[in-house]
C-alpha cells in the first residue's frame, strides 16, 4: 500500500463550541498519538480527508501525515477512529495513530464477496455474516480489503475465515472457524402452507365446538 500525503495543522483544544466552528469552516478536529509520542491536537481539511478515504475504499489508508509541514521521523499514520454523523454522514472527528513502517500493526479490514454463487442463481439468498476481519502486517503490506470468492457456493454451502486468501505477510487474527458467508435456501409459499392450513383447521374446529355448545343449551 502506498502512502497518501495528508497535511494537518496544530490546534489548541477549546471544547465542543470550537469544534463546531472548525467543522463549519471545512476543517475536522483530530488528534495524533502513539509510538511513544505525546498526543497532539490537530485539524485537517475535510475535503482532502474524504478524497483519501474515497480513493482507498474506507478508513484503511496509510498516511504520510505532515503536521505543520513536518513528519516525525520514520513514522506514518493510520486512522484509528473515525467519528461520522449517522444522519448526514459528515465526518465529525478523526484519531490518527503513529506507526513505524518497520513494525507490525493490527487493524480491521473489510471482507468483500466476489463472484456469483450457483446457489443464488437457483433462488437461494447469499447471506454475509462477517463483514470485516482483524489482521496484522507491516504498514506497507496493509490491504484495503480482503476478498472471498463465492463462485463455488451452492445452497446450504458455507465459507469460513479459513477460506479467506490473504497475501504473503498478512496474518488473519480472526478465528479461522468463524463463518463468513452462506447461501440460504429459498423460502417457498409451500413451506408456509402447512402452518396456514393448520391455523384454518383450528378456526373451523373452534366454530364447531361453539355450535355444539349452542345446540346443547337448546
Amino acid at each position: 500500500m502506498d502512502q497518501v500525503l495528508l497535511h494537518a495543522q496544530s490546534r489548541t483544544p477549546e471544547g465542543k463550541g470550537a469544534a463546531r466552528k472548525l467543522r463549519a469552516s471545512g476543517l475536522i478536529p483530530s488528534v495524533a498519538y502513539g509510538h511513544g509520542l505525546e498526543a497532539k491536537a490537530l485539524v485537517v481539511d475535510e475535503k482532502t480527508l474524504r478524497d483519501a478515504l474515497r480513493r482507498h475504499h474506507g478508513s484503511n489508508v496509510l498516511l504520510d501525515l505532515k503536521v505543520d509541514g513536518e513528519a516525525p521521523g520514520n513514522l506514518a499514520a493510520i486512522i484509528k477512529a473515525l467519528q461520522v454523523d449517522p444522519v448526514t454522514q459528515e465526518v465529525l472527528a478523526v484519531d490518527f495513530q503513529w506507526v513505524s513502517l518497520e513494525e507490525h500493526v493490527t487493524v480491521s479490514v473489510a471482507v468483500r464477496l466476489v463472484g456469483t454463487a450457483p446457489g443464488a442463481v437457483e433462488g437461494g439468498a447469499v447471506d454475509q455474516m462477517l463483514h470485516e476481519v482483524e489482521i496484522t502486517c507491516l504498514p506497507l503490506q496493509m490491504p484495503e480489503e480482503l476478498t472471498v470468492d463465492i463462485s463455488g457456493l451452492g445452497i446450504h454451502d458455507l465459507l469460513h475465515v479459513s477460506d479467506i486468501a490473504a497475501a504473503e505477510g498478512v496474518e488473519v487474527l480472526t478465528p479461522a472457524e468463524e463463518p463468513v458467508v452462506t447461501v440460504r435456501p429459498p423460502v417457498s409459499a409451500a413451506a408456509l402452507a402447512p402452518e396456514t392450513a393448520e391455523g384454518e383447521e383450528g378456526a373451523e374446529g373452534a366454530e364447531t365446538d361453539e355450535e355444539s355448545d349452542e345446540g346443547s343449551e337448546e
